[in-house]
């Protein structure tokens, strides 16, 4: 016992004093930040020797000559081959993650927390990982009889795994030797009249990414959307005033399950005001842009099937509509000046509701697995005799034990972030926030014999959760426009169908090197 208390200690000394020694480097380092950009214009102004009007024209130029400027420079970067612009771009990144659990790998998502009366509830867990390290490719054709294409791709090491314990599989492995996968690869053409985008990439359900909170933690924690996936989208951005603009959005994109005879259908709408701007970071590795205030309002709909006549009438489905309204908000509470990123933040709202949409939340499964409720380990029958085969991912729909019908999985979730650029010219920034995610009658997903299987295992209220909570907050520092460095805390908690509870809580130490 004394052993296995001293090795806690010393791994979480360990990360300890790692973050000292970033919080120190972070600010005892001399500031980068120059002089206001546009303090001589400022002191023309209050001397009378220029109008309101003249100043606000030449600090208009002077931030068109800037852009221009930073697209020269990304165009000198940028290998020019048959017309085609080439960069090649991406990110290093190595994670130190202490959890007092071992319920994670790297990524959270929307998972449960292991109960503490498990191996994995009641021991802790220290990770290091390079795995989330990205490539990226974005190549960009000369206009065209006014059309402009583009090709993007990233691929990151975070691919499908196989656990460890398999024969051949360890954890050196798995940390050294990572499968790569497709992160993004869509090409994109721009017209006049419309935009479209073909490929994979995030889902437009929620206007996905683009209200990301931007955390430490590897993709996302709970209640925030965040899946990528084959798509077609039309959208075009119509300006309505000099300041206000609309976008509509409609995409047909990936079926919710395997065994399907309908895609998902998307619609929405985003409405930004450009005149009230704020600075905005929506991933770990992400450029620092301007953001304007933005709501958008969105929907999916879809279908989800199951075989409900059994062997005897292998044609015979039954369907269950998958819907999902969502709304998000961006709010610039301490707005850009003159386009200064420092001393201004910015407040993301989301809200979602809908039923058979978990696969927009990543992890999410209300630990309702596939197939359900066969009558043995090796069945895939879906409810027993009363529904056949089928083929559908977890936590979308499943045979209520109270109805003895086939029904879309309620989920409900909402997420409020708010982020602070300090006064350094946006080098150093600081956020938090909280999101809750919820389902109505995933407790009502049980197998109602204890003799029935889900894939080998029992699916009772001990296995089942119904909301998962986290509370976070952290720090970013900028070193240089290439080197980053992050630190975070974060606490989710899991509430099963039997109403116990089970808390983990994550520090998170981060380096980035971005090209």
């Amino acid at each position: 016992m004394t052993v296995v208390y001293r090795d806690r200690i010393t791994a979480r000394q360990a990360l300890a004093g790692a973050a000292v020694l970033l919080l120190a480097l972070m600010f005892t380092q001399p500031s980068l930040a120059g002089a206001s950009d546009h303090r001589a214009l400022l002191l023309l102004l209050n001397k009378g020797l220029i109008t309101q009007q003249e100043y606000d024209q030449a600090v208009a130029e002077e931030q068109r000559a800037k852009v221009e400027e930073e697209q020269r420079v990304k165009q000198a970067t940028a290998i020019t081959k048959n017309g085609l612009q080439v960069e090649l771009g991406g990110f290093a990144e190595i994670d130190f993650i202490g959890d007092n659990t071992r319920s994670f790998e790297e990524i959270i998502g929307n998972r449960p927390v292991l109960r503490s009366n498990t191996l994995g509830g009641a021991n802790r867990l220290l990770q290091t990982s390079p795995r989330n390290s990205r490539i990226t490719l974005d190549v960009r054709a000369p206009e065209r009889g006014g059309i402009k294409s583009r090709f993007y791709g990233a691929i990151d090491f975070l691919g499908n795994e196989p656990a460890i314990g398999t024969p051949g599989t360890s954890n050196l492995t798995l940390r050294t030797s990572p499968d790569a996968r497709i992160f993004q690869m869509y090409f994109q053409v721009e017209s006049p009249a419309v935009d479209v985008k073909i490929g994979q990439d995030w889902s437009k359900f929620g206007f996905m990414s683009e209200y990301s909170r931007g955390q430490v933690s590897v993709a996302a924690t709970p209640a925030n959307m965040f899946n990528r996936w084959i798509q077609a989208s039309l959208s075009k951005q119509l300006p309505l005033t000099d300041t206000l603009s609309l976008t509509p959005v409609f995409s047909v994109e990936r079926p919710p399950q395997p065994d399907a005879g309908l895609p998902s259908f998307v619609a929405g709408i985003q409405l930004a005001h450009h005149g009230w701007l704020a600075p905005y970071t929506g991933s770990s590795t992400g450029d620092i842009s301007l953001k304007p205030l933005s709501l958008q309002i969105s929907g999916v709909g879809r279908r989800l099937e199951a075989n409900s006549g059994g062997q005897s009438k292998l044609n015979s489905q039954t369907y269950v509509p998958g819907w999902g309204l969502s709304s998000s908000l961006f709010i610039p509470v301490l707005p850009s000046r003159d386009g200064e990123i420092g001393h201004t933040a910015h407040i993301v709202m989301e809200g979602v509701t809908g039923a058979g949409i978990a696969d927009m939340f990543n992890g999410l499964s209300w630990g309702v697995c596939n197939p359900v409720c066969g009558n043995s380990t090796s069945n895939s029958g879906f409810g027993g005799q009363a529904f056949g085969q089928t083929n559908i991912d977890a936590g979308l729909a499943a045979v209520s034990s109270q109805t003895g019908k086939f029904e879309a999985i309620r989920t409900t979730s909402m997420m409020v972030h708010a982020t602070y650029y300090l006064p350094d010219q946006g080098k150093t920034w600081i956020g938090g926030g909280y999101g809750t995610i919820y389902s109505s009658n995933a407790a009502e997903m049980t197998c109602t014999v204890s003799t029935e299987f889900c894939g080998g295992a029992l699916r009772t209220s001990q296995s089942i959760y119904l909301r998962d909570s986290t509370y976070y907050a952290y720090v970013f520092h900028d070193f240089t426009q290439e080197i980053r460095a992050a630190l975070m805390t974060n606490w989710v908690r899991t509430t099963y169908a039997d109403g116990a509870n089970a808390e983990n809580h994550r520090v998170q130490l981060s380096f980035f090197w971005r090209f």
